[in-house]
C-alpha cells in the first residue's frame, strides 16, 4: 500500500524542469528577465539551483567568446534575493 501524498511529486520539482527548459532556449536578449523571474519563485533553493545550472552551462559556452565579459557582467547583476520586477 501507498500513500498518495508521499507518491506525489513535489510541484517545485516540475518547475525546476520547466525553468531548466526555458533558460535552455530563451533568446540571449530575454535570458536576464528569465533568471531574474526564476529567481521570484517562492522557493529560493530550487530558484538559485536552476539558476545556478544555467549560468554554468552558459558560461562554460561563453567562456572563449569576446561576449562573456558583458554577459558575466549582467549576469552578476541578477542577485538571488533580488525580487524586484526587472527594469521595463
Amino acid at each position: 500500500m501507498t500513500d498518495p501524498d508521499l507518491d506525489e511529486e513535489p510541484a517545485e520539482h516540475g518547475r525546476y524542469r520547466r525553468y531548466l527548459q526555458d533558460l535552455d532556449g530563451v533568446a540571449e536578449a530575454n535570458e536576464a528577465d528569465l533568471v531574474t523571474t526564476v529567481l521570484r519563485d517562492p522557493v529560493m533553493s530550487m530558484a538559485q539551483a536552476a539558476v545556478n545550472h544555467h549560468l554554468e552551462r552558459r558560461a562554460a559556452q561563453l567562456l572563449t567568446d569576446p561576449a562573456f565579459t558583458a554577459w558575466a557582467q549582467m549576469m552578476a547583476t541578477r542577485s538571488p534575493t533580488d525580487r524586484s520586477s526587472p527594469a521595463g
